[in-house]
């Protein structure tokens, strides 16, 4: 195995100096690091089918119990911002502990919440501490392994949270069967205790600026603290705006429903006014918080486009489709971990196949194919909400797989591909952010319209108000998706 030049002997900074790790100590950093991947990615997809169960036992709606998602989406966003930073200003080995000990103070306190918004609270402590670990432990194993080994370990990474993406759902879904819905938290306590002890015991003594494989400019990167804090606020009021938006916008036009709606439109402009100044500001800066001027790279716009909106569809499936097997169907929480796990593996079996097919096809073929395929099984979905069956939900929820598989990674390869060297990682970090934050607002619109859309149709004397409204979202998903054709006729014909 090639091997780091390095010493586990920190020097005054933290920082390895000359020397070399064994290959013993090598396999037990990339064991700690992937057990602090496999807690993360575990419970994240754990938590899935538990959102019916949370909204009947704490007696929410669907827009309460869509926050489950969107407080962790978001939190993660936030810690994906500070990582490269955080990363730079202090020793790896005490970020990567800080970052497993919050995640874990995020299972206590969920495992302990007396009503709902203690377990979004501890959803987003556990999404903070998630958007440092990935990061750090992907910087450290670029630095433990020698370049001509990153695609293997990488490799290995991805497929280590592919499967646990793919377990998760299954064992949170028989936790909450067999036992309580706090188990979904628990069972995550002494996991992270045992990669914090892993850590100290295995992890070299190692500056995490080491771990950035960018130029020494990007290393000497300081922290956009005006443009951070503008973004976090300006997310947080325009969720909360969009989380208080009630049945009211679609009841019948009165004096005061006019007004609410002048109301509405003042605020959306005000909105919109604000993201474009903290855009512009953006653009301005040398040292962006995000570097928004990768944008103008027509390749990387378009396979981000493409990436956001295949999000798009996942966020939708794994917020709705417990709610269609458990609360419409009326069956097992086993049941949605079981379609969810062999989504997840139909998806990660395509995406190894689209991987090989990108660099010899390249990405315009296979993903206009992967976007038709997605867009078709949003139709199906809607279609099978009439009289849905385990069996079609299956054959559907794989199918999205396939397309997601087909659709995401080459297109999202093709992109990174076009930037320069030097852009590759903030090309990555604008990517995932807007991925999350796109989706988290969409997640909140959705809700918010399901909730208001259902109220209206029961009023109307449809009693499966609630798969009304849902077949409606996933059409106009499907729309959304097949608009995305253009962007992939963009991408690169050829490899």
């Amino acid at each position: 195995m090639a091997l780091l030049k390095s010493r586990l002997s920190p020097s005054d900074n933290g920082a390895m100096s000359s020397g070399e790790l064994s290959d013993q100590q090598v396999r037990r950093v990339l064991l700690t690091l992937l057990l602090g991947g496999i807690v993360v990615s575990f419970s994240n997809s754990a938590l899935n089918p538990a959102i019916p169960v949370f909204m009947s036992v704490f007696a929410v709606d669907i827009v309460m119990g869509g926050w489950v998602l969107n407080a962790y989406v978001l939190a993660m966003s936030v810690g994906l911002m500070l990582s490269g930073y955080l990363s730079k200003k202090f020793a790896f080995k005490r970020v990567y502990s800080a970052a497993i000990l919050g995640f874990m103070l995020g299972s206590v306190l969920g495992m302990l919440a007396p009503s709902m918004l203690v377990v979004i609270a501890a959803r987003a402590v556990q999404g903070l501490s998630g958007g440092l670990i990935i990061p750090l432990s992907i910087g450290m194993l670029y630095q433990v392994y020698a370049q001509s080994r990153h695609g293997r370990v990488m490799a290995l990474w991805g497929i280590v949270i592919m499967m646990s993406l793919a377990v998760g759902p299954l064992v949170g879904a028989y936790l909450v069967e067999q036992f309580a819905w706090w188990t979904l938290f628990a069972i995550t306590v002494p996991l992270s205790a045992i990669v914090i002890l892993l850590v100290w015991l295995w992890i070299p003594s190692v500056s995490a600026a080491q771990t950035n494989v960018a130029d020494s400019a990007t290393t000497a990167k300081t922290f956009d603290s005006i443009g951070f804090i503008s973004l976090l606020v300006w997310l947080l009021a325009l969720m909360t705006w969009l989380s208080t938006l009630k049945t009211e916008a679609y009841s019948e036009l009165s004096t005061s429903a006019q007004n609410s709606s002048v109301g509405m439109g003042v605020l959306a402009v005000l909105f919109l006014v604000a993201f474009v100044l903290w855009w512009r500001y953006e653009r301005s800066q040398s040292q962006p918080l995000l570097e928004v001027r990768l944008f103008s790279n027509v390749i990387y716009l378009h396979s981000t486009i493409i990436s956001i909106t295949q999000t798009l569809g996942l966020m939708l499936g794994l917020l709705l489709l417990p709610i269609v097997i458990q609360e419409v169907m009326g069956k097992s929480a086993l049941w949605t971990g079981a379609v969810l796990a062999i989504a997840t593996l139909v998806s990660s079996v395509t995406t190894h196949f689209a991987g090989k097919q990108v660099d010899a096809r390249g990405a315009r073929g296979i993903g206009l194919i992967g976007i038709v395929i997605s867009a078709s099984s949003m139709l199906m979905l809607a279609w099978c909400l009439y009289q849905p069956t385990l069996w079609l939900l299956i054959l559907i929820m794989s199918l999205q797989g396939i397309g997601v598989g087909l659709a995401y990674l080459p297109t999202t390869t093709v992109g990174f591909s076009s930037l320069a060297k030097s852009s590759v990682t903030e090309g990555a970090a604008l990517n995932n952010i807007s991925r999350r934050i796109v989706s988290a607002i969409f997640i909140t619109v959705v809700t918010v319209y399901i909730d208001a859309r259902g109220a209206q149709l029961l009023a109307l004397g449809q009693t499966q108000s609630m798969s009304g409204a849902m077949q409606e979202v996933f059409v106009m998903l499907a729309v959304i998706l097949l608009l995305t054709l253009p962007s992939a006729y963009r991408l690169p014909k050829t490899a």
